[in-house]
């Protein structure tokens, strides 16, 4: 009786062993379509800052709180790189202005990208640039 209690209780354990699943990994190798609302550019944070993807297209385009702008971007082995800026060119308040420079500037110095639960983060070898999140629509 006590062989058979053991020999249970040791497939029992086996058994468990043996029912643990592997997560899946999954790399992401393109950024998705949709509205993305910014979140912080070079540490600081950003409040109602949005952009839109385009990536049938390979296409950023996006109002700052001054000016709209748009550009296209290329992506190889999560290599990113964004293209000529477009942008309009009205002047604002100073520190309007100055975030704007911060994101043009973090656009073209951006080397890297992750998409991970719907966090966009583009960076160089010198730290994060620009984190966003996109918009899911329901």
């Amino acid at each position: 009786m006590k062989k058979s209690i053991l020999l249970l209780a040791l497939i029992v354990v086996f058994s468990s062993c043996n029912g643990t699943k592997k997560t899946a990994e999954v790399t992401i190798t393109d950024i998705p379509s949709g509205t993305y609302q910014m979140r912080s550019i070079m540490g600081a944070p950003v409040y109602k800052m949005t952009f839109d993807v385009d990536a049938s297209e390979n296409k950023i385009s996006g109002k700052t709180n001054c000016n709209t702008y748009s550009g296209n971007y290329s992506l190889a082995n999560n290599e990113f790189n964004f293209g000529s800026i477009i942008s309009t060119k009205m002047y604002c308040e100073e520190h309007v202005m100055k975030e704007e420079q911060n994101l043009f500037k973090s656009f073209g110095n951006a080397t890297n990208f992750v998409f991970d639960n719907n966090m966009l983060t583009l960076s160089s070898e010198e730290g994060v640039l620009i984190q966003a999140y996109r918009l899911v629509k329901n």
